[in-house]
């Protein structure tokens, strides 16, 4: 008996990490086009796109640094294949780590390392936005961001 009670809370614990049919569409239908406007430089939907709290510190830190954080031409990474690596949902707040290929845009040279990203959603998946994981975990740069990965 013992043994089915344990199998019954795994599958309670995958269920509670994984996201409905509509989640997941709306999540794929945001990382594709966030992704195009990243690599394009498309820089009205890249901000769109991006995680609003970050938006909002680097507007409030002046020009250059908004320019520095959003300048597709300074940018020099093409990013592509992602790989959904973690899922945590707590309440309405559902956090999504992703790992992708980055590749130079000068030289076409994939990096050895990947790129990691998180999508943030804080209304049940119904809207998305993307934050690369270091800013994620810039306690400076978001200090009122409830981080729910873990580095």
């Amino acid at each position: 008996m013992k043994k089915y009670y344990s199998i019954l809370i795994i599958l309670l614990v995958l269920a509670s990490c994984t996201l409905s049919g509509d989640q997941e569409k709306k999540l794929n239908e945001s990382l594709s086009a966030y992704l195009f406007s990243r690599n394009e430089c498309r820089l009205v939907n890249y901000v769109a796109f991006s995680y609003p709290e970050m938006v909002i510190a680097y507007k409030s830190q002046g020009d250059s640094a908004f320019q520095r954080a959003f300048d597709c031409n300074l940018d020099s990474l093409y990013l592509e294949n992602p790989t959904l690596r973690q899922t945590i949902k707590e309440n309405n707040e559902i956090h999504v780590e992703y790992e992708l290929d980055a590749y130079h845009k000068a030289t076409n040279e994939e990096l050895e390392e990947k790129h990691k990203l998180v999508a943030i959603s804080s209304d049940n998946g119904k809207s998305w936005f993307f934050i690369d994981k270091e800013n994620y975990f810039n306690t400076k740069l978001l200090p009122n961001l409830k981080r729910l990965l873990k580095k």
